[in-house]
């Protein structure tokens, strides 16, 4: 699933949407001391009031919201399955047979979901008391050949691909403080009770969605998971939960591929590294597959882009795959590129911080001066500013 499938989906999460039908939440509440189940709930949707249908679908829609790799994660299960794997009755019940389960069934969906809670309670782990919010929903997807493509006597309706999938958050329940409310009923002051609970619907701790699915098929082997903490994963909901394997972040990953460059490379000029990344980006440049955020790097392509930079030995690639990530590794290309349009390139040590786009990195060295004190050099094209004054320029 890529940044567009996402937003296509994302942008359906409103009042009266056409592509996205939702009939039932399920709410479950969980205490945070024993993972013991205080209620459960189910609601129909459609009669619910706007004010809670909009509730309902920002909180849902917070389970898709984020940079891929850094707060939404595509998961696979750690034991792949078939369709007739999954629809063997007979077969382990794992949370991917749950899921399965519940995704296929007409019947009611509770019976299913409470498999899943009490995976859930089993491994509770929040600070919390926190409430399961768990609905399946229909997303009717329009297929790539568009409107403007189809033939004045074809249905569209066959150009749209009928979805069915599983939304679950995790949201924390907040106790409130003690506050002096104004009753209407009673028109007096009074203070509020510690009764009367929230659930913060707005930043959910945890969630997913299942299946996982792009523009031509939909993956039951995969689901999408939400991190409520940019690039720190939950990884007890993810392992004894969800029994998928945990992912490395756009972080986790950057911070890698740097450590293996660095151990290639050892000291070098900042214009090999602008070369480095040039050579990266023209990969992704010229690549012909259409979606461009799967494209990855390996240990030979890393070997690749150094050896066009004057590292020619394989064997110091080899080592440092092996000392980082213990063995060859795919990288994803975009988590490990700095982008070219932004000041992303970070220049600093214990007393500056500097932050420069990637093609300005040949006009950048490291050099030292008479006196021996080492000076960062940057040839400029106009004056600098500092806190809006105008530097002086003096001459050597």
């Amino acid at each position: 699933m890529n940044k567009k499938d996402l937003a296509d989906i994302r942008k359906e999460f409103k009042l009266n949407s056409y592509m996205l039908k939702i009939k039932e939440v399920y709410s479950v509440y969980l205490k945070k001391d024993n993972g013991q189940i205080i209620t459960k709930e189910k609601v129909n949707f459609k009669i619910e009031s706007d004010e809670v249908k909009e509730l309902y679908l920002n909180n849902f829609k917070k389970i898709l919201t984020g940079s891929i790799d850094s707060k939404v994660f595509e998961l696979s299960f750690k034991n792949q399955n078939t369709i007739e794997d999954l629809e063997n009755e007979n077969y382990t019940l794992n949370t991917q047979q749950i899921l399965y389960n519940t995704l296929k069934s007409d019947e009611d969906i509770s019976d299913f979901v409470d498999q899943f809670v009490d995976k859930v309670a089993k491994n509770f782990n929040y600070e919390n008391d926190v409430v399961i919010n768990f609905v399946k929903a229909g997303y009717y997807k329009a297929d790539k050949k568009v409107n403007n493509q189809i033939e004045a006597d074809e249905d569209p309706e066959e150009y749209v691909q009928a979805i069915d999938f599983i939304l679950c958050s995790i949201n924390k329940v907040d106790i409130p403080k003690k506050v002096l409310k104004f009753d209407y009923s009673e028109m007096k002051f009074k203070s509020n009770s510690v009764l009367d609970l929230t659930i913060n619907l707005n930043s959910p701790l945890d969630g997913f969605m299942f299946p996982s699915f792009c523009s031509d098929y939909v993956e039951v082997n995969k689901l999408i998971y939400y991190s409520s903490k940019s690039s720190q994963i939950n990884s007890n909901f993810i392992e004894n939960i969800l029994e998928c394997s945990v992912k490395p972040s756009a972080t986790e990953e950057k911070e890698s591929f740097n450590v293996i460059m660095e151990t290639a490379l050892g000291k070098v000029k900042p214009n090999t590294i602008q070369n480095m990344y040039e050579s990266i980006y023209e990969k992704l440049d010229t690549e012909d597959d259409e979606d461009t955020e799967e494209l990855t790097l390996d240990m030979k392509d890393v070997s690749e882009v150094l050896a066009e930079n004057g590292v020619e030995n394989n064997e110091v690639v080899k080592n440092a795959f092996e000392q980082v990530c213990g063995g060859d590794y795919n990288f994803k290309v975009k988590n490990v590129l700095p982008d070219f349009e932004k000041k992303s390139i970070k220049i600093e040590n214990e007393t500056i911080s500097i932050a420069i786009p990637p093609d300005m990195l040949s006009s950048i060295k490291q050099i030292r001066n008479k006196e021996g004190k080492k000076c960062l050099l940057i040839e400029l094209n106009e004056d600098v500013v500092i806190n809006g004054i105008n530097l002086q320029t003096e001459e050597e």
